[in-house]
């Protein structure tokens, strides 16, 4: 049964926003029609390849709180084996990923003859191919055979994080029953402190799910406010999770991070 979450009506608004300015912003910054277009539209050309990258965080965000409904929407995993619930995110995700690269790398093929430019990637090597079928092509140092492969990826180890987390959890209420109420909560909430004050600002962990955890994890606090919590507490949960991220915006200012803060502000009040 799908989740009523998963049908909210501003969540695929949201979506679409994202997906837009992605594109947008692939459009400013890869190949060669932006260098063309800048000249005509300058402004809209700058503002799409510095800020349409921002987009990433809705994703993040909104992946985050449908995560928390379907694996944890009363704080404790609700699945039983957490491998099996890992797989299932990665069939999910892998059929239209693969028809993405195999386009991607037949249109690549067919033009490079003619059209030299550093956009058209080179013909994907066997350990290309297989680093990108197992979603590990970051992770083992290999050239993405396109643009916005590695969102794909992330996705995956974000998801697994969270399998895991709160499969632990569920393993440590069960053995010390007088652990705190929703215990999975607090323990996705202190790797999100992790990740907003270490992680996130380290860019060569760029590539795995520990850099974007901050943002994913405000989803998926966003959904449990909305859901768990009511009248004062809601209140003072939302001011702390904003003072939280206040503060280390006032140490290191981050867009993204400013941005995902809005967006899970912007889910619960909807």
């Amino acid at each position: 049964m799908t989740n009523p979450a998963q049908r909210l009506p501003a969540l695929d608004a949201l979506k679409g926003l994202g997906c837009m300015l992605i594109v947008g912003h692939h459009l400013a910054f890869y190949g060669p029609m932006s260098d063309v277009v800048q000249p005509y539209a300058l402004s809209l050309i700058s503002w799409l390849y510095d800020y349409g990258r921002m987009a990433v965080q809705i994703f993040l965000v909104v992946a985050g709180f449908l995560a928390a409904a379907s694996l944890a929407p009363r704080g404790m995993a609700q699945f039983i084996n957490p491998g099996r619930r890992i797989l299932w995110r990665y069939r999910r995700l892998v059929p239209p990923y693969l028809v993405a690269i195999a386009a991607s790398v037949l249109m690549a093929a067919l033009v490079r003859p003619w059209f030299d430019h550093s956009s058209v990637p080179a013909a994907p090597t066997w350990l290309q191919v297989i680093a990108h079928r197992l979603l590990l092509q970051d992770l083992l140092g290999q050239e993405a055979l396109s643009a916005g492969l590695w969102f794909v990826a992330i996705d995956l180890q974000l998801f697994a994080v969270c399998v895991l987390l709160l499969s632990t959890v569920r393993r440590l209420a069960q053995r010390w029953p007088r652990l705190p109420d929703q215990p999975g909560v607090w323990l996705v909430s202190a790797l999100a402190l992790l990740s907003l004050f270490f992680f996130n600002r380290q860019p060569g962990l760029d590539t795995t799910a520990l850099y974007f955890f901050v943002s994913y994890a405000l989803g998926m606090l966003a959904f449990w406010t909305a859901t768990r919590v009511s009248g004062s507490v809601r209140v003072r949960w939302l001011v702390c999770v904003a003072a939280v991220c206040a503060l280390a915006l006032v140490l290191d200012f981050r867009g993204r991070i400013a941005s995902a803060m809005a967006l899970a502000l912007l889910l619960v009040w909807l």
